[in-house]
């Protein structure tokens, strides 16, 4: 456990952090999961809609430094690849 003043500082600050990165990182999840569930059922213009919404979260957490610029753009491609796949 952290004893002088600058690590107790320091604890809070990445509790904090990875409080935020955490709640970033599940909205993604969350979001992702409702563009394929959409995607399955047939509903375009929702799938894409959530696509939309995924690609800028995930952009928005790459700014911030939650997720590596590579990590996202992967992200980004898997999704599109899958939606695109079950719209065909």
């Amino acid at each position: 456990m952290a004893r002088n003043k600058s690590a107790m500082k320091y604890l809070r600050q990445s509790n904090k952090a990875r409080l935020a990165n955490r709640a970033r990182k599940s909205m993604i999840r969350t979001f992702s999961k409702k563009a394929v569930a959409a995607a399955e059922s047939g509903d375009i213009d929702a799938a894409s809609k959530y696509q939309k919404v995924v690609q800028s979260l995930v952009d928005r957490a790459t700014k911030v430094s939650t997720l590596h610029k590579n990590t996202a753009a992967r992200k980004k491609s898997r999704l599109a690849k899958r939606i695109n796949s079950l719209q065909a």
